[in-house]
């Protein structure tokens, strides 16, 4: 063979051989390293505080003890999480309900409950209780019912944590998005509820009120 043929055929295979060999090495670490020091940036929003309005399954008790289900109307009140970076994916993300705040005698806002609780996603039925999120993704956040009452969308339901609330009422809910990379930074929802239900947007719009609170003052 001639010798410039097999030094041409020595460099071709050497090329091929060191190309495989990164592939599989990005294919190995890329991951960990881009999520070591490009971590996804998780942020939390309030989707739209007019919310959405959704009918609903409410089941009531009679007289005598039955459990009678019957379709109601409500409106639901989201938060969207956004990875700010989406090219570094957030895995086994959860949404965390972690401080509710209600007045105290003076009208001054106090931790009612403190832990930390999962919220529901959007249409939960059809998705994994936690997700990787590139694109952005939206979790239920509260949901105000036609017969009178306002429900916290927290998929489990401690006993020190009151969710549903049949009076007009004023809170801040703190909420945080976590994942295995990176979690966002806390959102402070502050809620305003007069404990009345209408149907129409607008309308709804003057009986519930929701906005992004501003952080605690330092003790």
């Amino acid at each position: 063979m001639d010798p410039g043929q097999f030094w041409w055929n020595w460099w071709v295979q050497a090329a091929v051989a060191i190309g495989t060999i990164g592939a599989a090495l990005v294919a190995l670490f890329g991951e960990a390293a881009r999520a070591k020091f490009f971590p996804p940036k998780l942020r939390l929003s309030i989707l739209r505080r007019e919310g959405e309005y959704c009918p609903v399954q409410i089941t009531e008790q009679t007289d005598d003890g039955r459990a009678v289900t019957r379709t109601g109307e409500s409106r639901y009140y989201h938060l969207r999480v956004s990875n700010d970076r989406r090219w570094s994916p957030a895995h086994q993300t959860q949404i965390f309900l972690t401080i509710v705040e209600s007045p105290d005698a003076q009208g001054r806002m106090r931790p009612e409950f403190l832990g930390s609780v999962p919220m529901r996603w959007r249409h939960q039925e059809v998705f994994p209780l936690a997700r990787t999120i590139g694109a952005d993704a939206d979790c239920d956040l509260l949901s105000v019912v036609e017969d009178g009452w306002l429900e916290l969308s927290a998929l489990i339901r401690p006993f020190n944590l009151q969710a549903r609330r049949h009076e007009p009422c004023k809170l801040v809910l703190t909420l945080e998005a976590r994942s295995n990379e990176a979690n966002s930074v806390p959102l402070r929802v502050a809620v305003h509820w007069d404990g009345r239900w209408e149907r129409g947007e607008t309308e709804m719009a003057r009986h519930l009120v929701l906005d992004v609170a501003s952080s605690p003052p330092s003790p």
